[in-house]
């Protein structure tokens, strides 16, 4: 686990009344360096908390000078009825926050929906049931606002006992994501989460863990599992100037690629998301150099490409150093945002950087990805659907029926996976 060193640490009452709580919390806590750990009796203390200490308005590291590692709240899951869980969110309004109320254990990510695709502006994405427990991340990734604030859930084992029901939400989902609220290996093997949900859908014949495996490369605990093919591991990464300018704490380029490597030896499949994609100067022969060793050293079945968005260019520059980026796309950035914010794009694809920018940034990857890997499928993610028609051809697939690092179907067993993957994969 990474070594933490939070101004606060928090443990709620309730976490005290179950052994396999106290164990795993125990454990965490040898992690952390904090000059006390505070006991919460209830929900109306920890909502005062989290109003003083403004944990709902998370800013991006890359706007704050002074950085310390988040506040840490330990909690459990809930499982209440509905009625339940809206009544305590409307009292304990401050618990919305990195879901102090603990709900949001199996969430449904309505990407694909045609009422989400009109209120985002054609972004497109695919629906489906994933998998949390974390909130909030210990790196500081300059774009990012996962900061301020790590909710983690320690009853793990009643979260398990629950799985059961929610796979049978959704009989066709072959693909579970978890967790991509934060990069969970920072927190492993002390939270043991891992162990026990590899182990889990290791016995399921048709459904498959993803873990969000982010910008980590703390994969020891994980070599020896038994997952018998049924884990996928993704990795975000960017090429050599991004990594080592706006991603601190993160593994590097280098680790990454080589804890993919020694992954996808022990047996696991292992993807990569090329995210975000930042335009630094010189990102064509850095990016041509992480394809490369990705392909040196590893086979990934899927890559998915996801350029710099989240945010307007006004936003962007007070999160990252301007002077590090390609001058023609800051040009570029700074001549559309007009045209932009009178689109209304509001996440994904589309901002800061305009349409034409992007086409020569993923004309460049695809080729340069599959020149070193014909048969590695390429998708885009986050995207809008006139990129798609740009290069619906060159990848084989089209913004309706494609696969990617987590689409819901995007395992083997899927038909469309089999046919683009097939054996090469």
């Amino acid at each position: 686990m990474n070594q933490l060193r939070p101004e606060k640490v928090l443990v709620t009452a309730e976490v005290y009344e179950r052994p396999e709580c106290v164990t795993r919390l125990e454990r965490m806590l040898q992690c952390i360096e904090c000059e006390s750990v505070e006991t919460v009796g209830d929900d109306a203390a920890l909502d005062r908390i989290s109003t003083d200490r403004g944990w709902a308005n998370a800013r991006k590291w890359g706007t704050i000078e002074e950085r310390h590692d988040p506040d840490i709240v330990f909690t459990t899951a809930k499982f209440h009825d509905e009625a339940q869980r809206r009544e305590r969110a409307e009292r304990y309004p401050s618990l919305r926050a990195r879901d102090l109320l603990g709900y949001h254990t199996c969430w449904f990510r309505p990407d694909g929906e045609p009422e989400w695709r009109r209120a985002h502006q054609g972004i497109v994405c695919q629906s489906a049931y994933q998998l949390h427990s974390i909130s909030g991340c210990p790196f500081r990734c300059h774009y990012c606002s996962f900061g301020g604030l790590i909710r983690v859930l320690l009853n793990m084992e009643e979260y398990r006992e629950h799985l059961d029901e929610w796979l049978e939400l959704a009989p066709e989902q072959r693909l579970y994501k978890w967790d991509n609220q934060t990069d969970v290996l920072c927190f492993e093997p002390e939270y043991g989460a891992s162990k026990l949900l590899v182990e889990y859908f290791a016995r399921r014949e048709h459904q498959y863990l993803e873990i969000y495996a982010g910008k980590s490369d703390n994969v020891d605990f994980l070599l020896d599992l038994e997952h018998r093919g049924h884990t996928i591991l993704q990795w975000s990464i960017g090429a050599r100037t991004q990594t080592e300018a706006f991603e601190e704490k993160t593994a590097s380029m280098e680790a990454r690629i080589e804890a993919a490597r020694r992954c996808r030896q022990a047996g696991y499949i292992v993807r990569f998301r090329f995210s975000p994609i930042i335009p630094v100067k010189n990102w064509r022969e850095e990016n041509a150099e992480l394809i490369r060793l990705i392909f040196e050293r590893t086979k990934p079945d899927v890559i998915s490409l996801c350029a710099f968005g989240w945010m307007d260019v006004d936003d962007a520059r007070e999160c990252l150093d301007f002077s590090l980026l390609d001058d023609e796309y800051v040009r570029a950035m700074d001549a559309a945002a007009p045209f932009i914010r009178a689109r209304g794009y509001t996440s994904g694809g589309g901002r800061p950087m305009p349409h034409d920018a992007r086409v020569m940034m993923f004309d460049f990857l695809i080729r340069e990805i599959q020149r070193a890997s014909p048969d590695t499928v390429v998708a885009l993610c986050l995207e809008t659907e006139e990129m798609w028609r740009v290069f619906e051809e060159r990848l084989g697939m089209t913004p309706d029926d494609y696969v990617c690092n987590c689409g819901p179907r995007c395992t083997p067993g899927g038909a469309l996976y089999d046919r683009m993957v097939g054996a090469a994969g």
